[in-house]
């Protein structure tokens, strides 16, 4: 649905309503879960936002529930599922000493079904199939930065579900827009993403958003070896701006982030989490070996304390049976809380 929540702009947004909140909490007596304190829009109005913000609200949790831009870059749908697999374990957390929930508000999810389905109805067969995708990825980046701009001028800080990890690229640019700079970035992630500008897709966010000059410095935690191709590793080589590390050379986890943490800490960084990193994750691109679901709650809770951060992003979990729901689900909550747990402790 489009809503305006401005006098100028309009905003494709489903908005979460205390109804859905309700009907995915599981109330238990003598317990208090976060789906029963996180703060839920009474309307769809930049006023109701500020009103969130006044009440203490500071992290707006945002999904984009898409596999278009993974399609376009070769790979398979699963990606749009993500959003309510995060939604069912999230809710259900309990609110206690460690994280209240008040600090957060679920805003919604950006409506891309639309765009989704023509993805979807394409016939793989057909000429300029991967250009298709590539157009409607463009249409998706359309949707995205206006709402991120948003959130960054009202003064949240936005937690983005994917989805693809081509919305690096809108979300970087709606940032910029908000805050007026560009950005950094830190990913954890085995691709780095910096493909050539061929068409928009997951495989090429970062460097669509250097040559936008939005993102001024980039490093990438974890990448590994087998799955990079030779022309991208020279275009990073070739940019004194980007830092890069492979799974494959890490000796100490801490020594090595604290390094990338450096590299990208002199501005507001842009922290990303690819979650096909994860070993055995169910993502758009799973693998057996990576990094543990221990280690990237690290990566979360250390950038999250260390860091001046604008946003957090989780792309890429692609859960496709209802077992690979309930992990996906508990990954993604299990990085979100660490997140807002150590970024409130790092305030």
């Amino acid at each position: 649905m489009s809503i305006s929540l401005t006098s100028d702009r309009q905003m494709n947004i489903q908005f979460f309503t205390k109804g859905e909140g309700a009907s995915l909490t599981q109330i238990r007596r003598g317990e208090t879960k976060l789906g029963e304190v996180i703060h839920i829009l009474d309307e769809a109005s930049a006023s109701s936002l500020l009103k969130a913000k006044s009440q203490g609200v500071k992290y707006l949790v945002l999904g984009i529930p898409e596999s278009i831009g993974v399609m376009g870059n070769g790979g398979k749908p699963g990606a749009e599922n993500a959003w309510d697999s995060f939604l069912a374990a999230f809710l259900n957390v309990q609110s206690n000493r460690f994280l209240n929930g008040e600090e957060i508000c679920v805003l919604g999810n950006i409506d891309v079904d639309f765009l989704q389905k023509k993805a979807q109805a394409l016939d793989k067969e057909a000429t300029y199939y991967t250009q298709k995708l590539h157009l409607l990825c463009e249409q998706l980046d359309e949707l995205v930065v206006p709402v991120v701009q948003l959130i960054a001028e009202l003064g949240f800080t936005p937690i983005i579900i994917g989805g693809g990890h081509n919305n690096s690229f809108p979300i970087l640019m709606g940032m910029s827009k908000g805050l007026s700079t560009s950005l950094n970035a830190l990913n954890l992630d085995a691709h780095a993403d910096f493909r050539p500008l061929e068409g928009r897709h997951s495989g090429n966010p970062f460097s669509y958003a250097m040559q936008a000059r939005v993102l001024e410095k980039y490093a990438v935690f974890g990448l590994h070896e087998n799955y990079n191709n030779e022309n991208m590793l020279k275009a990073l080589d070739s940019l004194p701006s980007t830092r890069y590390s492979f799974l494959e050379d890490l000796v100490y986890f801490g020594k090595e982030l604290n390094a990338s943490i450096d590299f990208v800490g002199d501005r507001k960084v842009g922290v990303e989490l690819d979650m096909d990193a994860l070993r055995m994750m169910p993502s758009s691109a799973s693998s057996p070996t990576g990094f543990s679901l221990e280690q990237a709650r690290s990566f979360a809770k250390q950038c999250a304390e260390k860091l001046d951060v604008a946003y957090l992003h989780l792309p890429e979990a692609a859960p496709i049976t209802v077992e690979q729901s309930a992990t996906v689900g508990k990954a993604l909550t299990y990085l979100v809380t660490d997140f807002v747990k150590a970024n409130k402790k790092g305030a």
